[in-house]
């Protein structure tokens, strides 16, 4: 509570700094859906936003107009040449662009209603989402899932004050944070696809490789199902292309709105996990290069 009350004043801040408030956004950019257009997607965000008990804070989205990006690369390269206005993120993922960018600043903050990350498996592969199912739902009823996302979303990137006090050096921060993947003979073999475009959920690391969330969470899983699980990386427009041609057999998040009847993210021959991670607040980003 203590922290959500921080990131709501500093954001009123970032408001009555830019002026935001009286300013018109020519376009918004989101990750792209799989199941829409973008602007049939924000007329759904718009009306969502004025009925979930709370509408945006500052600025009029009446006139906006909406573009998709395939990666959150290519919406930040979007975002600092100009052809967006503002990169509309889940808070958690804005959070952490904040933290890596002094150049991001909050604009506003919307609530969209309950969301859900899932997985997601090709529909003839039940067998394998149930056997999921059942290794995840034991992660959340012994609290794992809320440790690891207290460890590598809210507490990430770890505070450096935090290495000062406490006299924790980098490799011994980089020992503490590794994830290790069991391996086990003549075990099946799952790969999953992950994107790296919601960062710290979805992580990939400057090197390359996934990492943080995403990776605790898999490691976890292949542990309890006892399988060995590879990662392979895709981008988020790519994510049911990866598993209509067989390169994965699972993917590591679609999106669920719960007050949509539509699955706007998710295919039809795609079927998905018990929910790993739930929220309702997206935060909205701008390029401030003062």
């Amino acid at each position: 509570m203590l922290r959500l009350r921080k990131i709501f004043c500093a954001l009123i801040l970032c408001l009555m700094l830019t002026g935001y408030a009286s300013a018109d956004t020519d376009y918004v950019g989101f990750l792209t859906r799989l199941k829409t257009t973008p602007e049939e997607f924000l007329n759904l965000m718009r009306n969502s936003w004025a009925t979930q008990g709370w509408a945006i804070l500052g600025g009029d989205h009446t006139t906006s107009k909406a573009k998709f990006y395939d990666s959150l690369s290519q919406m930040q390269m979007a975002l600092s040449r100009g052809d967006i206005d503002e990169m509309i993120l889940p808070d958690f993922v804005a959070e952490y662009l904040i933290k890596a960018n002094k150049y991001y600043v909050p604009c506003c903050m919307s609530n969209s209603g309950p969301m859900d990350l899932c997985f997601g498996f090709m529909k003839n592969r039940t067998r394998l989402r149930d056997e999921w199912n059942a290794a995840l739902t034991s992660m959340k009823n012994d609290y794992t899932l809320s440790g690891l996302f207290q460890k590598y979303v809210k507490n990430f990137p770890p505070d450096e004050s935090y290495d000062y006090i406490y006299g924790i050096n980098q490799r011994q921060r980089k020992k503490e944070n590794r994830i290790v993947f069991d391996r086990f003979d003549s075990a099946p073999n799952i790969t999953v696809a992950v994107t790296g475009d919601l960062p710290p959920v979805d992580y990939v690391d400057e090197s390359g490789m996934p990492a943080g969330y995403s990776s605790a969470v898999l490691a976890e899983l292949g542990r309890r199902m006892k399988v060995n699980i590879n990662i392979i990386q895709v981008d988020t427009a790519s994510r049911t292309a990866a598993l209509v041609m067989g390169r994965a057999d699972v993917v590591f998040w679609y999106e669920v709105n719960r007050s949509f009847e539509d699955k706007l993210d998710v295919p039809d021959d795609v079927i998905l996990s018990v929910p790993y991670l739930e929220w309702n607040t997206f935060m909205h980003l701008r390029f401030d290069e003062n």
